[in-house]
């Protein structure tokens, strides 16, 4: 007994110590969290949209949700967070001379990019004036979310 209650000690010490130098980062992580599951909930309501403009030519995997998407966003998260404490690491220990903030520029990135991938979303499949000049821009998701051939549908309404 006295050897589990040992290394559980030891345990919560690394996990203590690894918090606490890493207590810099929760904000960012916190931010781009929350970027990643917003542009999650945009992609949903655009798979929303495009069921009641196009039920017909939406497959029937549009309308499920498959846990091979929701591991694809914990895949993301990951990825962010492991960037986010990689830059803050180099910043803390490479780079300390520099001006630059490489915790900022990384979560920044993040932010941006999830961002864009919103007003994909949210321009894709919605006939709003704004959605359309936006389109013009960014990338209309609906087709290549849910195998909608976007030619045959612009062809005739234009």
């Amino acid at each position: 007994m006295n050897h589990i209650s040992e290394f559980l000690r030891w345990v919560f010490t690394a996990i203590g110590a690894i918090v606490a130098i890493l207590e810099p980062t929760l904000p960012y992580l916190i931010i781009c969290t929350l970027m990643i599951f917003a542009d999650c909930f945009t992609a949903w309501q655009l798979s929303k949209r495009a069921r009641k403009a196009h039920p017909e030519r939406v497959s029937d995997d549009g309308k499920k949700f498959k846990s091979q998407h929701f591991g694809k966003v914990i895949m993301t998260v990951l990825k962010a967070w492991a960037l986010i404490i990689m830059a803050f690491l180099m910043q803390k220990h490479i780079t300390d001379g520099l001006p630059i903030d490489l915790t900022k520029v990384a979560a920044g990135a993040i932010c941006f990019w999830q961002l864009w991938s919103i007003l994909e979303n949210e321009s894709s499949c919605n006939g709003a004036k704004w959605a359309k000049l936006l389109q013009r821009i960014v990338v209309d998701k609906t087709e290549r979310h849910f195998d909608i051939d976007l030619s045959e549908i612009k062809s005739k309404t234009e």
